[in-house]
């Protein structure tokens, strides 16, 4: 867990427990990644389920689930906003690449070099 601690007003729950509560009914090992490794957004961050340990257990809330659903889901928003804008970017740039390349080889021709 990072250095900041985030209070919660929800009631501590176990990872099993969490588990029937996400979408899709992950199971409790999916869910202990979440909170250990984290998930790889599409942009290519790491997205953490917030959690604490006491003990041996490692617990969660209700709302630190749904939490890690928002941040996953507003991480992946920005990769796909992002990529509609990159898309169009890099259509130029290989068209300028492309145009310089043309040239380069016309230039080699003029030249008798190919």
């Amino acid at each position: 867990m990072s250095e900041k601690h985030i209070q919660s007003s929800g009631k501590y729950i176990t990872l099993a427990e969490a588990a029937k509560l996400a979408p899709g009914r992950p199971s409790a090992n999916a869910v202990w990644r979440w909170a250990r490794k984290g998930v790889k957004s599409r942009c290519g961050h790491r997205v953490h389920l917030q959690h604490v340990r006491a003990g041996g257990r490692v617990l969660t809330t209700a709302e630190w689930v749904e939490q890690f659903a928002r941040d996953l889901a507003e991480a992946d928003a920005e990769h796909f906003s992002a990529a509609e804008f990159g898309g169009h970017r890099r259509q130029q740039v290989s068209r300028t690449h492309r145009n310089e390349h043309d040239q380069a080889r016309q230039r080699l021709a003029a030249k008798g070099l190919i």
